[in-house]
């Protein structure tokens, strides 16, 4: 979701677990439930939004955020077999969020929300751009992820097609990191 992290609203929700909990099951997290008067926080964070701002499902609509960060270097991710050391990697970051959003934010399968600022988000649109597309293809391969226990692999699936399924996703996320850097607005970045 685009949104300005610097905003008052949003600095209370990150800082106040309580706040989080009134404001995480209401817009503009979620829809609205019928009937019920909207808390403060949540009119104070709709009140902070971009004018257009809305979520955004599915930039990685088969789940293949980590396939995703696999093509970006797949030497450095069959290297770090620690799941902590690839959460710090450029690569990982540029998919997931650069940092958490706040530790008592999560989803409903306890995955932490996270969240990157506009000069990250430009950060990783480079990141993506600068990929030596010819030497991340050599190296790509279904069987390794499969055996890395990369998530939403298929084992029998063609390496070329898996390949450039995941470049595309990747190449809409960086234009969407672009597009919203270049707006100055923030990314708050949810996995369900």
């Amino acid at each position: 979701m685009m949104i300005r992290l610097d905003a008052e609203p949003v600095r209370a929700v990150r800082t106040d677990a309580r706040l989080w909990n009134v404001a995480e099951d209401q817009p503009p997290f979620c829809g609205p439930w019928p009937g019920e008067e909207l808390p403060d926080i949540t009119r104070r964070l709709l009140a902070a939004l971009p004018e257009d701002a809305k979520r955004v499902h599915d930039f990685f609509g088969g789940r293949n955020h980590q396939q995703a960060e696999y093509l970006l270097d797949p030497v450095g991710y069959r290297n770090l077999r620690d799941a902590d050391a690839r959460a710090r990697t450029a690569e990982h970051r540029a998919i997931f969020g650069e940092r958490l959003f706040a530790a008592h934010a999560t989803s409903g399968q306890g995955i932490p929300w996270r969240c990157s600022t506009a000069a990250e988000l430009a950060r990783a649109a480079r990141l993506i751009d600068d990929l030596d597309v010819a030497a991340a293809r050599r190296e790509y391969s279904v069987a390794e992820m499969h055996e890395l226990g990369v998530y939403k692999v298929h084992e029998g699936e063609d390496d070329t097609e898996s390949f450039g399924r995941n470049l595309r996703d990747l190449h809409a996320w960086a234009d969407h990191c672009r597009s919203v850097a270049a707006r100055g607005l923030d990314l708050m970045i949810t996995l369900f």
